[in-house]
């Protein structure tokens, strides 16, 4: 069975390719390393700009490179107790100007320009509502992600806090969001729609469809598909698909580097 999920969702990431991507809009560049690295529009980003990134696990290497190549403030959200033990421990190695593992290793961060000062890590997860929530662990204990959908279908459970995008912008004073990355086991179709009920409009969008790895139906097609259409009303064009990485960027968007 778990050979024919795997099988659908191959097709169902072709099929969505073939039906929404729009190549060639604007330049992309791959930033982060194999696992934990999102194409994006590098034109597009700016020192001083906000990136909130949601899902770090044990490799923060776009996370990274968005601060400490291009100067952006990230707001970096994972309460995840390997991925908090991850991310202090980056923020500490910086400090002391020693290197620190990317998902335990071998490969180091590229710190250099890494300002911790424009990194905040967030102990929360993204939902569609502010309060708590139960995250279920996956069934091999040495993965790190948690699932508020179960996906696992595992017992074992956390509960963490719980905040909207509008709620944790606010908290914070943040009106624009340059870039707004969405790895969060599942969660994406409930905060992609909170988030389009809104008026906050990332000018680049990247969603993980985790369905798409192994989907609970051929139904997929129709949740994700469901999703793409809302974010073109709202003005968006998909610029890049890999595997289940979408990215997505506001059709008004101008380059702000040569």
């Amino acid at each position: 069975m778990s050979r024919l999920r795997y099988g659908l969702g191959r097709l169902l990431q072709v099929v969505l390719r073939a039906l929404y991507l729009e190549r060639g809009r604007l330049p992309l560049e791959r930033l982060g390393t194999r696992y934990g690295g999102w194409w994006c529009g590098a034109s597009l980003l700016a020192p001083g700009q906000v990136a909130l990134c949601a899902g770090a696990g044990e490799d923060v290497s776009f996370d990274v490179a968005l601060n400490a190549r291009f100067g952006l403030r990230v707001l970096c959200v994972d309460p995840t107790p390997r991925a908090v033990t991850h991310v202090a421990g980056l923020l500490e190695a910086a400090a002391a100007g020693r290197p620190h593992p990317v998902d335990g290793g071998p490969g180091t961060y590229e710190l250099a320009g890494f300002d911790a000062a424009r990194f905040e890590p967030v102990a929360a997860a993204l939902w569609n509502q502010d309060g708590t929530l139960r995250l279920y662990a996956p069934r091999d204990p040495a993965h790190v992600s948690h699932s508020a959908l179960n996906l696992q279908h595992t017992a074992r459970y956390i509960e963490v806090p719980a905040r909207r995008v509008t709620s944790l912008l606010a908290e914070r004073g943040v009106r624009d969001l340059a870039v707004c990355k969405l790895d969060i086991e599942g969660a994406e179709y409930a905060v992609l729609d909170d988030l389009l009920a809104s008026a906050v409009r990332p000018w680049q969008l990247l969603v993980e469809f985790d369905e798409l790895h192994s989907p609970l139906s051929p139904l997929a097609l129709t949740r994700v598909a469901g999703r793409i259409r809302g974010l073109r009303a709202a003005g968006y064009a998909l610029v890049a698909a890999e595997q289940c990485n979408f990215v997505f960027v506001r059709r008004d968007a101008r380059a702000v580097q040569p």
